[in-house]
């Protein structure tokens, strides 16, 4: 299956990667570039997983043929829904360890695609035991999904702070953007490592953003315009990718829990 996806003149690959770590204000063009990214995991058989808490655009998208139980509004049906897919990574270690190396494409897993739109307004929602065991399982997924769990976060955020995501979780997602110009702060979490002092000044247009990759050869995060789907129905999209993937030719899971 193709793993790698275009984005400008760059090109990240899922396979091997934790997922897209995205921050940008409001109308920087962020919830745009996330969903172009979903349409194209979802055109190879990515299964989506959609976390809006706030019901906006990403919400609408349980009309779209998609099952009540992919979509999610509130963060106790976040935290259960990344509990079961924890469960399901663990089951896909424990059913697949005969040969050396071997990853989800290996064994032609089917890739699961989670949208978590505005992180830190769910976790702001949450009480803190739930916010906890979001946290606690995130992590999970973060740490151990790379080779056999086969699921790719698109995590979207306003504003990155070491109390809403830790470093050490930040810098585990193998790509990471900033749309439009942002505080110091949010460029500090979201490419650290970085001089900061040597980050590109961009554009401050909507679309507009940096891009870090893990195989850049360099630290330094690079500039890069947003595909424009201005002319994209994504609802539509989405329904029809939807239904097309409801038969499939990946390897059958009798733990699938969907």
């Amino acid at each position: 299956m193709k793993t790698l996806i275009d984005i400008d003149d760059y090109q990240i690959n899922i396979r091997g990667s934790t997922g897209v770590l995205t921050v940008g204000k409001p109308g920087s063009g962020k919830s745009v570039l996330v969903s172009y990214l979903m349409l194209k995991l979802m055109s190879v058989g990515a299964y989506p997983l959609i976390f809006d808490t706030k019901r906006s655009d990403f919400y609408s998208l349980k009309d779209s043929s998609i099952n009540s139980d992919q979509v999610c509004a509130t963060p106790n049906q976040v935290a259960k829904t990344l509990r079961i897919l924890t469960e399901l990574m663990n089951r896909r270690y424990e059913n697949h360890q005969g040969n050396w190396g071997n990853d989800w494409v290996d064994y032609n897993l089917r890739p699961i695609v989670v949208v978590f739109d505005e992180f830190s307004a769910t976790l702001s929602e949450a009480d803190k035991p739930t916010a906890n065991e979001i946290i606690s399982y995130l992590k999970q997924i973060i740490f151990k999904a790379r080779q056999m769990g086969g699921i790719y976060l698109l995590l979207a955020s306003q504003r990155l702070t070491a109390d809403v995501l830790e470093r050490n979780i930040s810098s585990e997602f193998s790509t990471r953007i900033g749309m439009q110009n942002l505080d110091r702060i949010s460029l500090n979490l979201a490419f650290p490592g970085c001089d900061l002092d040597e980050i590109p000044i961009v554009e401050n247009i909507p679309g507009h953003g940096l891009i870090y990759d893990d195989h850049f050869n360099t630290m330094i995060p690079q500039p890069f315009i947003a595909p424009d789907m201005s002319e994209v129905d994504v609802p539509k999209v989405v329904k029809h990718l939807n239904q097309k993937f409801r038969q499939n030719n990946f390897s059958p899971e009798s733990y699938w829990p969907w």
